[in-house]
């Protein structure tokens, strides 16, 4: 594992969250970005290149190497600079970038550009956690290297704007100073404890909370390794608060008590851990399903930047779909996949063509109710196809409730996606052995291509890439529930 240096704010985050998670993350190597990752940065950087067209001329200060990074920031504050981009700021153990300072009579507005949302009616409230704690980092770390902040401010996206008008207008302000000044006073006095916990040569022994669900240490280094993955606690759905700290001790869904504080669904869950696979009567709804049987999937793109006239920030555009068709459970009669080229605008050519496809009679099977935004959005854009696309509205079926009302297997590992069902159910299907593994990455991937971030060279193979992740998902949908039925019959 590699050394620790000054803490960075990532790494702080994450300690804050729990120590023993910020001690590895500070000395496992990080992994290489997924395209996911890679459309996140692209899509900050181009909110960032507007931000900074709007606040005014200033210099971009060096970040690196830190002696040289620090330096330039301490002239452009002893300057007559009003705004400067990307500050660096350092302490023995803690180093801070903000993405602007600006300033603010005899102090400094510190500025952190996110391609969030800004709340519509101004509400600091409402504001993203991490945004607050994002900024609160950095303004403790500011302080503690000198700098007189006044306020702090986020620049976010501004929910009401559309494409077609100046994208001048895309970005608003917020002042979230009454929030992030007292989580700046709270990370300020934990700091001293955290930076000499996170530089022992051995972790801190960590608790089992409810962030050890996604924390990626947990298998490999920590509790994971003494409790296991099968049935520690956190697999139980929206368990937090009281209610967790009450079922901690038991650390393993199976040792819990029956009397166990427990909801309904969770209580199911939990006895499914320790009994085996529960059929229940909801599963019944699978008798509503009408044949023959569309099985549908979409893939979208959310821009911040809007792409088509009259669209909203993130709004999603569907730009893939994949279609099997069934006369019988499990009994495929037809695919049809549909991707759209990564230029131009192609909604008509895919509503269109999806409309071709779906009938006029039969059940719309979907996973989540994903594919109904979708159909949505296409009928708003394309006001003369509304009415043949708002009818497949009517004939939508979602598989997923099923599995929250019908079915349940330890398997699921307490939660209902496709990623963690088809699994346990049809083995032979995984994901994991596609170059696309998640709707993310799809995303990702075209719309990174369209942007010219990918080579063109390449979208050949990122295109077979995606037609084979999309006609997976409608697969796994067709053999799911081809073995919800078989499950069904053992109620009968």
């Amino acid at each position: 594992m590699s050394p620790v240096g000054r803490l960075a704010k990532e790494t702080f985050l994450l300690a804050d969250t729990c120590l023993t998670q910020g001690w590895y993350a500070a000395r496992v190597a990080k992994r290489a970005p997924t395209p996911a990752a890679e459309w996140r940065f692209f899509v900050g950087a181009e909110v960032g290149q507007i931000a900074r067209a709007s606040m005014g001329n200033g210099p971009v200060l060096p970040t690196a190497p830190l002696a040289r990074a620090q330096t330039a920031t301490a002239q452009a504050i002893a300057s007559a600079t009003a705004v400067a981009y990307e500050p660096t700021f350092a302490t023995k153990h803690f180093v801070a970038r903000a993405d602007a300072i600006r300033r603010n009579g005899d102090g400094w507005d510190l500025i952190e550009i996110k391609s969030g949302k800004l709340p519509a009616d101004g509400d600091q409230k409402k504001v993203r956690a991490d945004y607050i704690d994002d900024i609160a980092y950095t303004t403790f770390v500011a302080r503690q290297s000198g700098l007189e902040v006044s306020r702090t401010l986020l620049v976010l996206v501004r929910d009401d704007y559309r494409r077609g008008r100046p994208v001048s207008e895309l970005l608003g302000k917020i002042d979230v100073s009454a929030r992030a000044f007292p989580r700046a006073a709270e990370f300020a006095a934990n700091a001293p404890q955290m930076a000499a916990a996170l530089a022992r040569e051995q972790p801190p022994n960590p608790d089992l909370i409810p962030a050890c669900r996604k924390c990626e240490f947990y298998e490999e280094f920590c509790i994971g390794t003494r409790i296991g993955t099968y049935d520690p606690i956190f697999l139980l759905p929206n368990l937090r608060g009281k209610r967790f700290e009450n079922v901690r001790p038991y650390e393993r869904i199976t040792a819990l008590p029956d009397d166990a504080d427990l909801t309904d669904i969770q209580r199911r869950i939990a006895a499914a851990f320790r009994q085996g696979p529960l059929v229940e009567p909801g599963i019944a709804q699978l008798d509503e399903i009408e044949w023959p049987a569309y099985y549908l999937d979409f893939e979208s793109v959310d821009p911040a930047i809007p792409w088509f006239e009259g669209d909203e920030p993130y709004e999603a555009i569907p730009f893939q779909f994949s279609l099997h068709l069934c006369e019988a459970p499990g009994r495929i009669t037809s695919h049809r996949a549909y991707l759209a080229p990564v230029d131009g605008d192609w909604r008509r050519d895919l509503a269109i063509t999806l409309i071709g496809s779906l009938g006029t009679a039969g059940s719309i099977l979907m996973y989540t109710a994903y594919e109904v935004r979708m159909i949505r959005y296409l009928a708003k854009a394309l006001p003369d196809l509304s009415a043949s696309l708002n009818a497949f509205t009517t004939r939508l079926f979602d598989i997923e409730p099923i599995f929250h009302h019908g079915y349940y297997h330890p398997g699921f590992r307490g939660r209902t996606s496709i990623k963690e069902t088809l699994p346990t159910l049809v083995a032979e299907l995984d994901y994991k052995k596609l170059a696309v593994q998640n709707g993310g990455d799809a995303s990702a991937l075209f719309a990174l291509t369209h942007a010219g971030q990918y080579p063109a060279a390449d979208w050949e193979q990122h295109r077979a890439d995606l037609l084979e992740y999309c006609a997976l998902d409608t697969l796994a949908m067709v053999r799911l529930h081809a073995e919800l039925v078989k499950i069904r019959a053992t109620l009968s």
